[in-house]
């Protein structure tokens, strides 16, 4: 939207550029490092920082400040990893070795100790409890805040199986623990019966007959490297006549233990999840494995203690990536380093291991993209139910839709913000920073934090919308830069944010005090270069107002640029309010402003053909804000 000059004649008032509430061109436009200042649209800035836009966008203002939820650190280094809401009323995150939960302002409490120190994710799956992945570690945590680490579901491999062996195969072996059940029907003779494995643990096997427990060296004995199957064998233990179980199907229940090494470490090996089943969320996805870099993982079906072996996704090569996993409607999107699959719920089947009486499910793999991938998990987020991530080379995207091959499907989303060589930007940022993003999205805004710096999206206020204009499409959304904020994770309560902090143990809130830590918070806006329209004149800025939210006290330092020096002239403005300050006489004032104050200045800048102002304060408990902007100047002379 461009700015409406009016040429008046000489009688009238001097010409006025107009921009915020009172007219059509907001001052929420967020920053712009794509283009030259002279170029970027009119109520976007070339540098800014620390400043957000209210929710019509109607109001510039110093971001919130920042306060520490608990009064101790528990210890220098980073948070690992915060359940992204409440569990139980309290937050519960993870820091060095431990699992913490907390509630208000109080101190945490340790609910686990002995976990590797290495980032890890949190997700909540049925029967009100909560787990925990960290790529060495799977915990669960109860509604009680009781936590341990997951015992496997023992699954029951083969039914209806005759002393002698075979029998209906069941479920799958679980990776997650080496016990497992075989359900044998006894004949009322056999005393022998066989196992479909042998090389079996050393650990006591537990036998049921008709629902009465029996015991191993009292009851009967193992052979377990009998070749090609172990056995039980009931003529061995205690008196044959009085053990032998009587004929009826499915009444000897074995539970028999055999390691597959390194078969628990593919699932304790992950480090993300996400809970997925078509049209309902039925099972969980897990993926992050260094040894299996490629491979989602499936549980069973409402049990994430329960991984059948044979239940995984190889998604395109090992030699890239599986980073993240996103719902976009009823698909699975897997996305790669460098390319972009999805998956979906078939309807299920019938199939081999489960047996006629068991129904199974399918997730076909499909491709979407083969040139746009992700490299930054954090950065995924449902954002107007699309998918939004980056990478670290290419900056953000937006996945619109999922038909197959089209890369029409991926948009992007970040050129306001990416930098270019003169003016740096997200891309800039070390590389490992990027990588180690976080992201949340909370109240309409997206947030993706690199480092200690954090980029906003106030989708609010500019949703992306696809045109066929994609250039412009991406223009027109409204980021904003801020800094001092070192979130290594996110949650929330209510309607408050809160982070895990990325240097010690602490929990971060954010607070309507213009402060962060007790210290002042930097802020500022530039900005277009304006040349009013007629870059081929010369004008000289006699006149601006400016309007600043109605509320404490505050000061505002103004620059004016043009090109004719980087700083023409700069002074300081008192938006005065209430100040129960009486050291400080010479602002010390007892008004309340109940409306916006308007500020008038004189910024004495001639002969210019372009003209921009800076607008700043880093000063404790100040806010800096802008509500309206009319520059007033005259028309000089044609530039010769």
């Amino acid at each position: 939207m461009g700015i409406s000059i009016d040429r008046p004649a000489a009688t009238a008032p001097p010409p006025e550029l107009r921009l915020g509430a009172d007219s059509q061109v907001m001052l929420s436009g967020g920053v712009s490092y794509k283009y030259d200042p002279t170029q970027i649209r009119d109520n976007q800035s070339p540098a800014m920082l620390n400043m957000l836009a209210n929710d019509n966008g109607s109001i510039l203002s110093k971001r919130d400040g920042q306060a520490y939820v608990f009064a101790t650190s528990l210890g220098a280094g980073r948070v690992n990893g915060a359940y992204e809401r409440l569990w139980m009323g309290q937050r519960v995150f993870a820091w060095g070795t431990g699992l913490y939960r907390q509630g208000g302002s109080s101190a945490p409490v340790s609910l686990m100790s002995g976990l590797a120190n290495t980032p890890g994710t949190f997700f909540a799956f049925g029967g009100g409890k909560l787990y925990y992945l960290n790529g060495s570690q799977y915990v669960v945590i109860d509604n009680s805040f009781a936590a341990a680490n997951v015992t496997g579901f023992v699954p029951t491999l083969t039914i209806s199986v005759p002393p002698s062996g075979g029998g209906t195969p069941y479920q799958q072996a679980n990776l997650l623990t080496p016990a497992f059940k075989v359900s044998f029907s006894s004949d009322g003779k056999a005393t022998k019966y066989y196992l479909p494995v042998t090389g079996m643990d050393a650990t006591a096997i537990t036998l049921t007959i008709n629902g009465a427990a029996k015991t191993e060296g009292t009851h009967f004995t193992v052979d377990r490297t009998a070749s090609p199957y172990a056995f039980v064998d009931f003529a061995s233990g205690g008196s044959p006549a009085g053990v032998i179980p009587t004929s009826a199907p499915n009444n000897v229940i074995v539970t028999a233990y055999k390691t597959n090494p390194g078969a628990a470490d593919r699932i304790r090996g992950c480090r993300y999840s996400i809970d997925y089943g078509g049209d309902n969320d039925t099972r969980v996805f897990l993926w992050g494995n260094s040894g299996y870099p490629n491979r989602a993982f499936r549980s069973g079906l409402m049990d994430p203690t329960y991984w059948p072996e044979n239940e995984y996704s190889d998604v395109g090569s090992s030699s890239e990536r599986l980073i993240a996993c996103a719902k976009h409607y009823d698909k699975l999107v897997y996305l790669k380093e460098r390319s972009l699959y999805f998956t979906s719920y078939s309807n299920p089947v019938t199939q081999g291991f489960w047996g006629a009486s068991q129904i199974g499910a399918s997730f076909p793999l499909y491709p979407i993209n083969g040139a746009i991938g992700c490299d930054m998990p954090g950065s995924v987020q449902i954002i107007d139910n699309n998918i939004v991530f980056f990478n670290s080379e290419l900056g953000g995207f937006i996945l619109l839709q999922t038909s197959l091959k089209d890369e029409r499907n991926v948009q992007p989303i970040s050129g306001n913000i990416n930098g270019q060589p003169t003016r740096p930007g997200l891309l800039d940022l070390p590389r490992s920073d990027l990588q180690a993003a976080s992201s949340v999205d909370f109240d309409g805004r997206y947030w993706l934090c690199v480092g200690s710096t954090v980029f906003v999206w106030d989708y609010r206020l500019g949703p992306f919308g696809s045109s066929g204009n994609v250039a412009a499409d991406e223009e027109r959304l409204p980021w904003f830069p801020l800094s001092g904020i070192d979130a290594a994770c996110w949650t929330q309560s209510d309607r408050e944010l809160y982070y895990g902090s990325r240097g010690a143990g602490r929990l971060v809130s954010f607070t309507a005090n213009q402060n962060d830590f007790g210290q002042p918070i930097k802020a500022y806006w530039l900005t277009k270069r304006f040349s009013f329209g007629l870059p081929d004149w010369l004008k000289t800025v006699k006149k601006v107002w400016f309007t600043s939210k109605a509320g404490g006290y505050s000061t505002v330092s103004i620059r004016y640029i043009s090109e004719r020096g980087e700083k023409v002239d700069e002074e300081e403005v008192n938006v005065n309010s209430f100040r129960w300050d009486l050291a400080a006489w010479d602002i010390w004032t007892w008004s309340v402003n109940e409306y916006p104050p308007p500020e008038r200045l004189r910024p004495r800048t001639k002969k210019v053909v372009y003209f921009q102002m800076e607008f700043a304060n880093a000063s404790l408990n100040e806010n800096l804000s802008l509500m309206s902007l009319i520059i007033q100047y005259l028309i000089v002379k044609k530039v010769k």
